[in-house]
């Protein structure tokens, strides 16, 4: 059964402190196979303690001892993992579990198998579990469904330099999450990887990673659920150590969206500082297409703070760790909220017609860690909530209950039901 806990808003509603923000698991699960490709080895300071790149990185190293690799509930690992396998020498059985046997995995098989990769699928068509047969691949003008997930590009720009004859990869549909696929050129670039992007071709020449150490920057995504711990806070101040505007992920616009919200950030060299600013408005309009996993976020924070919403760019969210709209929907009706389809690709978040909720709130997490870390915050609009399931928070944020406690929450467990 699944552990409650207990959360418990700060006095007056008031919350000060400092939070430690984990290393960006994006930019640390790249790494890793750019580290793995290159041939030399590197130091990486501030490697992300996330169990996703836990998983990845223990895959990795048991590559010369097993041939078996699961990849657990880690969509990063498993999309990665089945390009990386593609070109190392060897037969690799590649699996997960049962949720990401439902998670499509055909379009960036589909791509591999352009560029002559020896891949079946174990099971149903389309969706893990995989047999690979690794080795050298040719490369060369490719094809790729851009409109399901940006993991996809990333995973076939990642080995492209491995390639004899580079890469050139037409992107085919809208892409989604672009802000990741930047990242990872970025990254690459920084190693020394000649690429260009232009319209919907991404090329990438011949070469080899240059051996250079890295040191992962705090993540963004992980901040985010503190801008809106502080828009449902009466007042106060949170500071992010070693946070930078300069970043290479596409979530540091959290910012700039809660300045429109009464939320200001001042940057410094020791880090970034967020404060309330001002009010908020009650009715605000988002697109979610380059930035997904604050969908969440934003949703439990207008509806903590009373505020009515239009939605884009939320196509991604049913292939997740769950599907987070049925997710949202279920823990949104909790708090007199519901987010309804308005029209094709929009959706409409607007408070209920009936006003009566509970005394107090379990919200569960539907075994997703964004879940748990958007809804815990919402104790500061109803001064206590429950959490199931709290510990999911380690796939992406180990230590994010300890940072709660730092600012003011009291959080008590209690034993499994």
């Amino acid at each position: 059964m699944e552990n409650l806990l207990l959360v418990t808003a700060p006095e007056s509603c008031v919350v000060h402190g400092t939070v430690s923000l984990p290393a960006s698991k994006s930019i640390s699960n790249r790494v890793l196979i750019i580290k793995a490709l290159c041939g030399k080895d590197f130091r990486v300071s501030n490697l992300s303690e996330a169990e996703d790149t836990l998983v990845l990185a223990r895959a990795l190293e048991s590559l010369g001892i097993s041939k078996d690799i699961d990849a657990g509930h880690t969509g990063t690992a498993m999309r990665f993992l089945t390009s990386f396998l593609a070109t190392q020498r060897g037969t690799f059985y590649l699996t997960g579990s049962e949720r990401m046997k439902e998670r499509p995995i055909g379009p960036l098989v589909n791509a591999l198998q352009q560029m002559g990769a020896d891949i079946e699928y174990q099971g149903k068509r389309g969706y893990p579990p995989l047999k690979i047969k690794g080795k050298r691949l040719k490369g060369g003008s490719v094809e790729v469904d851009a409109s399901t997930s940006s993991q996809f590009i990333s995973s076939l720009l990642l080995i492209a330099p491995a390639l004899s004859e580079g890469l050139m990869l037409t992107l085919n549909g809208t892409p989604v999450s672009s802000s990741y696929i930047k990242m990872t050129l970025g990254l690459m670039s920084r190693f020394g990887i000649e690429t260009r992007w232009e319209q919907n071709v991404i090329s990438v020449s011949p070469g080899t990673y240059k051996p250079q150490n890295i040191t992962i920057e705090p993540d963004w995504s992980g901040a985010s659920y503190f801008f809106e711990t502080l828009l449902l806070a009466y007042e106060g101040e949170i500071s992010f150590p070693l946070l930078s505007r300069k970043s290479l992920q596409g979530d540091a616009v959290i910012w700039q969206w809660f300045e429109h919200l009464g939320i200001k950030t001042v940057f410094s060299e020791e880090g970034a500082l967020i404060k309330k600013s001002g009010g908020h408005p009650e009715f605000v309009s988002f697109d979610f297409r380059e930035n997904p996993d604050l969908a969440q976020t934003m949703a439990l924070a207008f509806a903590g703070r009373g505020i009515q919403a239009v939605f884009r760019g939320l196509e991604t969210l049913p292939l997740k760790e769950t599907d987070r709209i049925k997710a949202l929907q279920a823990e949104l009706n909790k708090t007199g909220y519901i987010l309804a389809p308005l029209d094709e690709g929009i959706w409409q978040l607007r408070k209920t017609a009936w006003p009566l909720l509970p005394a107090r709130i379990t919200f569960h997490t539907h075994h997703d860690h964004r879940m748990a870390m958007a809804c815990a915050p919402l104790a500061l609009a109803k001064g206590q909530i429950s959490i199931k399931d709290p510990d999911v928070v380690v796939k992406s944020f180990p230590g994010f209950w300890e940072n709660m406690k730092a600012i003011g929450f009291d959080l008590v467990y209690k034993p499994r039901e």
